[in-house]
């Protein structure tokens, strides 16, 4: 069961323009566009008439238009014409979800309407802020979201999976401390004189070793930031690693991924930047495909029962938030139905 009353990460805002996208979250198929006024929209991406995606179909102004029948929607998902007759009876409309543009990224909320909070949505504020250069992708991956979200959130795999660019012997052995506030969890860990990672010491320009300071938090449904401090008596620069992770099926996920930097030049044309980005997505692919071998096993796993040992305590409290959230929702919707 997917948590339904929570914010997702469902598209870039870029990648919303007058051309309809189709993507599944939670197993719900929806289609997003933006009108020819600015606004962002999410519908079912069903046409009530005869099934057709409406993903098919075709935005002009402040519609969408059906590719089967030319039947026009608002994004509201009211019908606003049938070509075939004047009338337009009640039940021709397609649902629509609170869609709110934050942080440059679209959320959707697929529960119920009435808790749509956008205050809710988790806070990003370095995006955009003096001084932070970011750039965000989207990954599809084979592999379930939570198997995804505790990939990114446990940073102890880090010497073993990124040995070669931005792990560190010494993340094996410091533990780290994890606390829980309300539906947050926080992990922190601090290191003292380690030797930098290739891919740090190119960043800082660090020449011997340094001081590092790693800080996660995770909110629900699964939506994980880290802030990643290092430096030495000559410099300190931060990196920011900002991951919403938004489930598509029970075996594949939309795992969105940034980097945030408050060092080096502004200019994407930058070679500096450039080379930065490259190294990004090489950090990443390593994760990526380490998910989906884990979903490979998890399907060959049969009764197996995962032992948990002392790195999965962030995760596991992160667990356990997700399955009583999961619980309230099946309450409301007992309480619903009664």
């Amino acid at each position: 069961m997917f948590l339904m009353n929570q914010w997702y990460a469902a598209a870039l805002g870029k990648e919303l323009g007058p051309r309809p996208l189709a993507r599944t979250i939670c197993d719900v198929p929806v289609v997003m566009f933006r009108t020819e006024t600015g606004k962002a929209a999410a519908l079912d991406d069903r046409c009530p008439h005869r099934y057709a995606p409406l993903s098919a179909g075709e935005c002009r102004g402040e519609i969408i238009a059906c590719a089967y029948h030319g039947i026009e929607f608002g994004a509201d998902g009211a019908c606003t014409l049938i070509p075939h007759q004047p009338n337009i009876p009640p039940k021709m409309r397609v649902r629509s979800y609170p869609f709110v543009e934050r942080w440059g990224w679209a959320w959707i909320w697929l529960g119920d309407p009435l808790r749509a909070d956008p205050s809710t949505i988790p806070d990003y504020a370095w995006f955009g802020a003096a001084g932070w250069h970011s750039f965000q992708r989207h990954y599809y991956v084979k592999a379930n979201w939570e198997i995804c979200a505790d990939n990114l959130l446990d940073l102890s795999h880090t010497p073993f999976i990124h040995k070669k660019t931005v792990g560190v012997p010494e993340m094996a052995t410091i533990p780290v401390e994890t606390t829980v506030e309300g539906d947050r969890v926080f992990q922190r860990r601090v290191m003292s004189q380690v030797v930098p990672s290739p891919f740090v010491a190119e960043w800082g320009g660090f020449k011997g070793r340094i001081d590092r300071r790693a800080t996660v938090v995770w909110e629900p449904a699964s939506n994980m930031n880290a802030e990643l401090l290092y430096e030495d008596s000559a410099n300190s620069i931060i990196l920011r690693l900002t991951n919403p992770v938004t489930p598509e099926t029970e075996r594949t996920t939309h795992v969105w991924f940034a980097w945030s930097r408050n060092f080096g030049s502004a200019s994407d044309a930058d070679p500096m930047a450039l080379r930065f980005q490259e190294q990004s997505y090489a950090v990443m692919a390593e994760d990526v495909s380490f998910m989906e071998i884990q979903q490979q096993g998890l399907d060959r796993a049969g009764d197996f029962q995962p032992v948990a040992i002392r790195a999965d305590a962030t995760l596991i409290q992160a667990r356990r938030i997700v399955e009583r959230l999961r619980q309230e929702e099946r309450a409301q919707a007992r309480r619903q139905s009664a």
